[in-house]
């Protein structure tokens, strides 16, 4: 978990990337575990209840962002922003008690001034099934 919180700027209720599995240069793999005392449950939906998607992206966003910064120079001064999701795709839900496996891999990383914009590809897995994939791209800009 500390290379989560040493790497992310997000805490509770809104980090959604519980440990990291493998980490390499340009691939990433985490897990989140989908319990049903998490907040969005109350509403979504309460008689069945499904992890948003929003939520699974926000996740691979998350795991992109220990990706990127793991290593970064200076990782205090600067802010990673999702700024396009792209091409994404959900097979099948997921629901409480599910352990999400994310795999996260960098694609290209273009630099604009003191702004970095990485793109990165993640896959969802509940087990070895997938259920969720697409592309993401980042801008990662100092705070100031």
């Amino acid at each position: 978990m500390d290379i989560i919180l040493n790497s992310l700027p997000h805490r509770y209720p809104f980090l959604f990337v519980d440990k990291v599995l493998s980490l390499k240069e340009d691939e990433i793999i985490v897990k989140k575990s989908v319990s049903i005392n998490e907040w969005f449950f109350v509403g979504h939906f309460p008689d069945n209840p499904i992890l948003p998607g929003v939520i699974i992206i926000e996740a691979i966003a998350q795991a992109a962002g220990v990706l990127f910064l793991h290593n970064f120079k200076d990782k205090d001064n600067y802010l990673p922003v999702l700024t396009a999701v792209n091409e994404f795709k959900f097979k099948k839900s997921a629901k409480p008690g599910d352990d999400l496996i994310i795999k996260v891999r960098k694609e290209k990383i273009k630099k604009l001034g003191q702004v970095i914009f990485p793109t990165a590809k993640g896959e969802v897995y509940i087990e070895d099934v997938l259920i969720a994939y697409g592309n993401l791209t980042f801008a990662i800009t100092p705070k100031k």
